[in-house]
């Protein structure tokens, strides 16, 4: 169906139920429900995995604490002096900075001077520790030099719970201080933190929380950067990291694309909680990872220019997480990828006008939709949704490849979808009850070709007009008490029975082309006579079949078949001993049966120019008695159920 074929409120109700499913998606779009960001993340994971690999900067390299080094250096944690030494290799290596993806915050009970003041108080035994070197007496002074000697970064976790006043802040080294937050601004807020010893804290150079908080579904798509206490603004590891390489942190703004982080004069954009949405490089594994134990005992390899980031990898010290790009990804390739994200500048952003634009684009897909779904053909119509719903997808992901923006294509796919289908079922319904009234035109028109068939056979001979119309009475009364039996009910079905109805008018058709002097003859006919009368049996069925051929009706079971088939056998006989075929019991067709009694009826009680009229009485005498010899017994059968129904048909046609 095209536009120009539909009625005006046929056009108002498409273009209508499209605006209302469009109205509902940008409803749905801005409530936000949590089933629908449920699968726009689950989405937004597929773009991540599509866009294109870009190269990795050299400057992040990891130092895996791994099941190697834990099996060389035995279980974690391990004795600070141990640390020490790391930290102390990675700075003969050439490291610009070491940033500790570990929390420090007690004493290390390993260290023999705590271990001689823990003896002495238990059991009153002391150790004499005279002729230990010096600097190994207290390894966490031993950890603090070696972080003094080279730009270090320690982690450490914030605890958002109330503190109720029974540990205070650590020292920590905030970005801002003293500030209110600008409007937009509403960071994660920590109540206390979990710290590094206060001498580790001030031998490092700068201080991070490691926290990461993955998203509901427990994956992590982003972290974050910022975070508040009081008045402070504190830096996450990696931010704190980078502040360390040189770029002095200026402060928070707001541009169009929404909040942001300016350290130096790189800019990159945050949510109002703070967090930075992280652009993956790869599963885990991407970057150069080195095991600690490798640093440790190996040959050193150059890390001059490099940032060195220290974590666990080892499966049993809990610091793995989900992520779009994998189900196993150490904590500190999320670190890696965050500082590899802010010295490329070319983190991911959910920009503020992200909702507004996917809105529009909404609207915008619903009203095309909505025109193509009622100007076009439903092939027309498949092949613009694929098209549309392939652009969104990938103009999305152009957008989340390129300039870093995430627009969600969902609710535009979703509107494009909901039209295609409720749409194509409103045109469904229109298609059929468009169907419905041609169907009937076509009844009607079929109808008023049969009567006017008749009328034509009237013209001939006024008597056979109204036996026309008796007769189709007679087959449809008999035709219904027969469907009732199971011997006949599974091809006298409803259509059936309305096609025999409709078709047998037809079933004297043949007569038109009989001589005026044979068909209106008052007398008996001679056998010559007989002889041509008995042709319009096959007349009426080479005019039926020509007309069968020429309206191409496949079935078996098409109206021109059935009256063909009527006009043909009406004249046979159960016994084989009528014309023209001769055919016997059940060879004979179901409406020339039908029609064979009800033929036989309609002679004897109506007055014909070559006879008077026999009483209904009489008549059904003569039909009972040709029971199994001249009609079907199950036909007699019937009609000595509906005598009655005969007789008022025969009145009422009179």
């Amino acid at each position: 169906m095209k536009l120009h074929g539909y009625r005006r409120r046929d056009i108002l109700r498409l273009l209508g139920t499209g605006c209302v499913i469009t109205l509902c998606v940008v409803i749905l779009h801005v409530m936000r429900p949590e089933l629908l960001t449920h699968f726009e993340r689950k989405v937004y994971d597929v773009l991540l995995s599509q866009t294109s690999q870009r190269p990795l900067s050299p400057v992040p390299v990891l130092i895996a604490i791994d099941d190697k080094s834990l099996t060389d250096l035995g279980q974690w944690p391990w004795p600070r002096h141990v640390l020490a030494s790391l930290i102390t290799r990675l700075h003969e290596a050439g490291a610009d900075i070491v940033a500790l993806d570990l929390i420090l915050s007690a004493r290390d009970r390993t260290s023999p001077l705590l271990v001689q003041e823990e003896l002495r108080q238990e059991t009153g035994f002391s150790i004499d520790l005279e002729g230990l070197p010096g600097n190994r007496l207290d390894h966490d002074r031993l950890l603090a030099e070696a972080l003094a000697k080279m730009p270090t970064v320690l982690g450490y976790k914030l605890l958002f719970t109330p503190n109720h006043g029974k540990a205070p802040f650590c020292d920590v080294h905030p970005i801002l201080s003293g500030q209110s937050m600008p409007a937009g601004f509403s960071p994660y807020t920590a109540e206390t933190a979990v710290c590094p010893l206060t001498i580790l804290n001030a031998a490092a150079t700068n201080s991070g929380f490691i926290n990461a908080l993955p998203d509901s579904d427990g994956v992590i798509r982003r972290t974050p950067l910022i975070a508040l206490h009081a008045d402070e603004v504190l830096p996450s590891l990696i931010l704190a990291t980078v502040m360390t390489r040189g770029e002095t942190a200026i402060g928070l703004g707001q541009d169009a694309d929404g909040n942001f982080v300016q350290f130096g004069r790189k800019r990159t954009h945050i949510d109002a909680q703070g967090n930075v949405l992280l652009r993956y490089r790869g599963p885990s594994g991407t970057f150069t990872t080195y095991s600690a134990t490798d640093i440790l005992s190996g040959p050193l390899p150059n890390f001059q220019g490099r940032v060195a980031i220290v974590g666990p990898t080892a499966s049993g010290l809990g610091d793995n997480h989900v992520t779009p790009v994998g189900r196993v990804f150490p904590g500190i390739e999320i670190h890696a990828t965050l500082l590899d994200n802010l010295l490329q500048k070319d983190t991911l952003i959910r920009p503020s006008w992200a909702i507004g634009a996917e809105a529009c684009a909404i609207v915008l897909a619903g009203l095309l939709s909505s025109l193509l779904m009622m100007s076009a053909g439903p092939l027309t119509c498949a092949a613009g949704l694929v098209v549309g719903a392939t652009g969104v997808w990938s103009a999305s992901l152009w957008l989340l490849n390129g300039p870093g923006y995430w627009i969600s294509p969902l609710s535009t796919e979703i509107i494009l979808m909901g039209n295609m289908a409720l749409l194509s079922l409103i045109k469904y319904g229109m298609e059929e009850r468009e169907l419905r009234i041609r169907g009937k035109q076509l009844l009607q028109a079929q109808d008023a070709t049969i009567m006017s068939l008749t009328a034509l056979a009237e013209t001939r001979d006024p008597e056979t007009g109204g036996h026309i119309r008796r007769t189709r009475e007679y087959v449809l009364v008999l035709a219904r008490v027969l469907a009732r039996k199971p011997k006949f009910k599974k091809y006298l079905d409803r259509d059936t029975i309305e096609l025999l109805y409709k078709s047998a008018p037809l079933h004297d058709i043949g007569k038109v082309g009989i001589a005026d002097n044979i068909l209106l003859k008052p007398g008996s006919l001679t056998p010559e006579e007989f002889k041509e009368m008995q042709r319009h049996t096959i007349l009426g069925a080479e005019t039926l079949a020509e007309a069968e051929r020429r309206s191409m009706e496949g079935s078996d079971r098409s109206f021109l078949g059935l009256a063909r088939e009527i006009a043909l056998s009406h004249h046979e006989k159960w016994d084989g001993s009528g014309y023209p075929q001769g055919l016997k019991e059940e060879a004979i067709p179901i409406g020339g049966r039908l029609m064979a009694l009800a033929d036989v009826y309609d002679a004897l009680v109506t007055k014909r120019v070559y006879k008077n009229a026999m009483p209904h009485a009489d008549a059904c005498q003569i039909i009972l008695a040709g029971r199994g010899s001249h009609f079907d017994p199950d036909v007699v059968d019937a009609f000595e159920e509906t005598q009655h129904e005969f007789l008022a048909i025969s009145n009422r046609y009179d």
